[in-house]
């Protein structure tokens, strides 16, 4: 177990061709954003891509939402049977944001980077699903792993400082992905979901 997990076919080609066709017709994106020192912006030493920030709670991006969302509950589905422990934490879920980011030629994320962080302390894993094949995936410097971006690939990881990553760059020709996170639940949140489900095993 070195928890970074991976599997194939998260999301079919049908869904994944779907998701970059609504990315290319959408005015929403923007240049890809990234935390320096804790400060967020566009940092182009560090990254270069085109992206769309996607939110599963709103409505605007129902689109995308019914059509990643089920992969991504996979994932979790998945690496919570591998990891057994996960289910003896503190409540955490799937974060609500989530990128649909593209990569296009000599572009990619350049420099080694974790998940986690003082911009975003409850974040602790992360999960990316490739929508196409692509000549260049993303490399884990510390498990020695390399991962090829293949349609419809799904990973999930720790975000802690255990797991750095970085783009295969510079990229070679089209690369997208669609990335986010899960995350802890704020402690008065929790609680109001275990009131829920105490008041729905009741009922």
């Amino acid at each position: 177990m070195h928890g970074l997990e991976v599997y194939s076919g998260v999301l079919t080609p049908q869904i994944c061709n779907q998701v970059i066709d609504l990315f290319q017709q959408d005015s929403r994106k923007i240049q890809g954003q990234t935390c320096s020192h804790g400060e967020q912006g566009v940092h182009p030493d560090s990254k270069l891509s085109t992206e769309i920030y996607c939110n599963f709670s709103l409505v605007e991006f129902e689109q995308y939402n019914a059509l990643v969302l089920p992969g991504v509950q996979y994932l979790v589905t998945k690496i919570k049977q591998r990891y057994l422990f996960l289910d003896h934490i503190d409540l955490w879920s799937i974060s609500p944001g989530y990128n649909i980011q593209y990569y296009g030629e000599d572009e990619g994320y350049f420099t080694p980077h974790c998940e986690q962080g003082v911009n975003n302390p409850r974040r602790m894993i992360a999960w990316m699903i490739y929508l196409n094949d692509a000549e260049c995936g993303t490399e884990f410097p510390y498990q020695q792993i390399k991962l090829q971006a293949r349609q419809g690939n799904g990973a999930i990881w720790s975000a802690a400082w255990t797991h750095p990553h970085k783009g295969v760059t510079p990229n070679k020709g089209d690369k997208y992905i669609v990335t986010g996170w899960c995350e802890f639940v704020l402690p008065d949140i929790a609680q109001q979901q275990k009131d829920s489900d105490w008041k729905a095993q009741k009922s």
